[in-house]
């Protein structure tokens, strides 16, 4: 600390612990959560404001694609690359040649410092960049109450910690690069749940992460997160139910049409498009906070960003059935980890009755799995199916028909489902696809199967919709009820489009990001996560994540939970295609159980 930092510092403890009247202590606690507020307000704002308008802005609309709730097909359109993606070693190295976006704290000033993203900027470093550009713009008598709001800003960011089963990372964060599943097929929910089942499988499940050591990067996908689940899920079930409530057509030449465009529908019209906006803000936001310099910091100040607490513990048992779970996942690489959604369901069928047969030391029960296997095989490898008529998955479009499908909602009767199938439809005949050609079931991929459940039930859904729309109104009306605010049939609609938005989507996302550890032709069993921080720290302590003994006690000095990326050179996820001569679904080895003891460290502080 510098002799006018230290005088600095010295003046406002001096200031706080001079006695004041009691009106002086309420004028000093107002300016006190004046200056917290502001020094918060422009944080966040300096930060958007960096963010959008740095070099990486052209991104924002480009190949990032927002965190919209539509499952996963398998890719046609993705054709490899001859250039080789940027690997974590020159990321880095571009990263620390940039100009920072903030000024480095003064702290810093002398030190050897280097410039990084929001994957190793911690919120401490950043409050402290943004507190001191803000500081000599107050008024001279709010300098020391600002400097006493800092001093107890630390103090608390040390104080409280957060379980890092509530912290949610980005995918690059954790060992993927741009063109892995993880960071092309993801939203908030299946992104979050990617990030604790390898916490789990990694024995970071009673991780304490001080607030003052989440990185920018963590801030912002948590904040997303819990933005995604308590305030955009429920406007969007809430403007489902929105009714009718009149018409701008009605009394004009276009009153025919006043029942389908409706004040109900152009509001959740405007609920739909300010949510996908909100969804491009934060993709764009995301990815700069990553790929960009942020600000200078120091060796220790790099080591700190994520790592949790070394002597604060959280209690989390977690059910034997997920620690079990997560040991055989792993991060899905597209060069030596195929994600389980390219997997066919011949594999499928055979890796569930091999892991069947393991669990049941029952004779009879083992010849009757086998034999209903060979029987559901045989089915699997007879039936044939068209499987280029399955539509092609939205995160598959071209911008053109993004745009389409996002206006066509608005067009009545064909909009929605109808539309999607169509535009999925276009898209593979598009990249040539022969609607003729027919596969045996066997052969269907995860992906594709799930994605012809979105559509069937998305259909299902359209149609119970329309239909019970344009009959509810003469069955209502003889019982008196055509007056509700919330007919039954909107009501029912917008509760089948939870299981399809938080179920079935979520789910694909998930089986698309990860892959078998058994699978990682690496060795490590860690894949993309292989050269993280984090992976690196596992293979430490146990040559990989199946050599843990027990999950409760994960061996680190300084390994933080914000990982660097893999070097090396990736390639489409679509490349990766199961093979069926060479998954034959016969798992390796039995999958390591975790221990799922709690760990508890005595006076933690709390």
């Amino acid at each position: 600390m510098t002799a006018e930092q230290k005088t600095s510092v010295d003046a406002a403890q001096n200031t706080a612990d001079e006695p004041m009247s009691p009106v002086g202590h309420r004028a000093a606690g107002r300016r006190r959560h004046l200056v917290v507020k502001l020094t918060a307000v422009l944080t966040l704002g300096t930060i958007v404001a960096a963010t959008i308008g740095a070099t990486g802005s052209a991104e924002v609309l480009g190949p990032i694609r927002p965190a919209a709730a539509t499952p996963v097909a398998e890719s046609t359109n993705k054709s490899t690359k001859d250039e080789k993606a940027e690997s974590v070693d020159e990321r880095i190295e571009r990263i620390a040649a940039e100009r920072p976006m903030l000024k480095a704290p003064k702290a810093n000033e002398g030190r050897d410092t280097t410039c990084v993203s929001g994957e190793f900027a911690t919120l401490s470093v950043v409050y402290d960049s943004i507190f001191e550009s803000v500081l000599p713009s107050l008024p001279p008598q709010l300098r020391p109450t600002a400097q006493s709001a800092r001093i107890a800003a630390h103090r608390d960011m040390k104080r409280l910690h957060v379980s890092s089963l509530a912290v949610s990372n980005h995918p690059m964060t954790r060992g993927a690069d741009k063109d892995d599943p993880a960071v092309l097929y993801r939203d908030s929910v299946s992104q979050w749940i990617v990030s604790q089942l390898l916490n789990i499988r990694d024995g970071r499940q009673h991780d304490a992460i001080p607030v003052g050591n989440l990185t920018v990067s963590q801030a912002v996908e948590t904040v997303w997160l819990y933005l995604s689940v308590t305030v955009f899920a429920p406007i969007t079930l809430a403007s489902g139910l929105i009714p009718p409530l009149g018409s701008p057509l009605t009394g004009t030449a276009l009153e025919a049409l006043s029942g389908y465009v409706t004040y109900g529908s152009i509001l959740s019209l405007v609920v739909a498009g300010g949510t996908l906006g909100l969804q491009f803000l934060y993709a764009g936001i995301s990815a700069a906070l990553i790929d960009q310099c942020l600000v200078q910091v120091t060796d220790e100040q790099r080591r700190s960003a994520g790592r949790p607490s070394d002597t604060v513990r959280y209690d989390i048992p977690i059910p034997a059935i997920v620690a079990e779970t997560a040991n055989q996942l792993a991060l899905a690489d597209s060069d030596t980890c195929a994600p389980i959604g390219s997997f066919s369901l011949e594999r499928v069928l055979q890796r569930t009755s091999d892991q069947a047969i393991r669990t049941t030391s029952n004779p009879a029960a083992k010849q009757r799995i086998k034999a209903q296997t060979r029987t559901l095989m045989h089915q699997l490898r007879t039936t044939r199916v068209p499987h280029n008529l399955i539509p092609a998955d939205p995160y598959d479009y071209t911008q053109a028909e993004l745009a389409a499908s996002i206006v066509g909602r608005v067009i009545p009767i064909v909009g929605g489902a109808p539309l999607g199938i169509a535009l999925g439809l276009s898209h593979n005949k598009n990249e040539g696809a022969d609607f003729g050609e027919m596969i045996p079931l066997a052969d269907l991929t995860v992906t594709k199967s799930l994605t012809a459940a979105y559509y069937t039930y998305s259909f299902a859904q359209f149609l119970f919709g329309t239909v019970g729309g344009l009959l509810e109104p003469s069955l209502l009306a003889p019982l008196g009820l055509s007056s509700l605010p919330v007919t039954p049939v909107r009501l029912a609609s917008a509760l089948l489009s939870l299981p399809l938005t938080y179920g079935l989507i979520v789910y694909q996302n998930v089986v698309r990001s990860m892959c078998l550890r058994e699978d990682d032709t690496s060795g490590t069993g860690l894949g993309a996560q292989k050269d993280s921080r984090d992976g690196q720290s596992v293979q430490r302590a146990g040559g990989s994540a199946a050599g843990r003994t027990s999950a409760a006690k994960p061996s680190r000095a300084v390994t933080p939970s914000s990982p660097a990326k893999p070097s090396r050179a990736a390639t489409p996820s679509s490349a990766v295609k199961p093979n069926r001569a060479a998954t034959s679904g016969r798992a390796s080895t039995a999958p390591h159980r975790t221990s799922a003891a709690p760990v508890r460290i005595a006076g933690d502080g709390r």
